[in-house]
């Protein structure tokens, strides 16, 4: 119910343009108004001089401005690109896809696995609070050292672990892997991949898709499918 008995809001005169920095809160707070008032937020001289800020009229050409800019067609995004994550493992440097990234983290504490020392599967790491399976991508691809490793202790300082997954025939697949350092998510043009070489090893190039330059250094592209596959019949043979 509307009260018809308030009283209409104090008027006061202001004693000077923009006196609440003068005189006011953020002057010296000689205001004789600030008795009433406590702060000059609750004074009806800041309220009329927000309302005459807001309700000014708008400069000439702003209006033009911005409709052209509204005019604009979006964007299109470049599909020629993709993003990957780029990663170390010893001295060679891989690629793999970020749509099968879910994190990157800190090298976590591994814990082995009983009767299962050695081969491609790690152990087990706490991710977030649930344990996940952590595979060497090292053993895969053929390369000496991995997680838990003596190499992966001298790389302490730039040794991370990362998470992927992807649903496949089998559902979700996740595993944590270990890198001797990672680079971050890049883009990637598709234009600048080219094809694998012979002299690549059977290891790498079974599991490899294109090779790409890239800060000049040659990073092979992993090819997803394959690196799940790999990992998972690695794991349970």
């Amino acid at each position: 119910m509307i009260d018809r008995h308030r009283e209409p809001p104090p008027t006061v005169e202001a004693p000077m343009p923009e006196c609440w920095r003068i005189v006011g809160v953020s002057g010296d707070r000689s205001c004789p108004e600030l008795e009433t008032f406590i702060h000059c937020r609750n004074c009806p001289v800041l309220a009329e001089a927000a309302r005459t800020f807001f309700d000014r009229a708008a400069p000439e050409g702003y209006l033009d401005e911005w409709r052209a800019i509204l005019e604009e067609p979006a964007a299109s995004i470049d599909s020629g690109t993709t993003s990957v994550l780029v990663f170390r493992l010893e001295r060679e440097w891989f690629a793999l896809p970020a749509q099968v990234l879910v994190e990157v983290t800190t090298v976590r504490p591994l814990h082995r696995i009983p009767h299962r020392a050695g081969g491609g599967l790690a152990g087990i790491v706490n991710i977030r609070g649930q344990l996940q399976l952590c595979a060497s991508l090292h053993a895969l691809l053929g390369l000496p050292g991995g997680p838990g490793s003596a190499t992966a202790t001298a790389d302490a300082a730039t040794s991370r672990m990362f998470v992927v997954e992807r649903t496949g025939d089998r559902g979700l697949e996740r595993w944590v892997l270990g890198a001797d350092e990672v680079a971050g998510v890049h883009r990637l043009a598709r234009t600048s991949v080219r094809a694998v070489p012979s002299t690549v090893s059977h290891a790498q190039a079974r599991c490899s898709a294109a090779l790409f330059d890239w800060q000049d250094r040659t990073v092979g592209l992993l090819d997803e499918a394959r690196v799940f596959e790999g990992l998972l019949g690695m794991v349970t043979a």
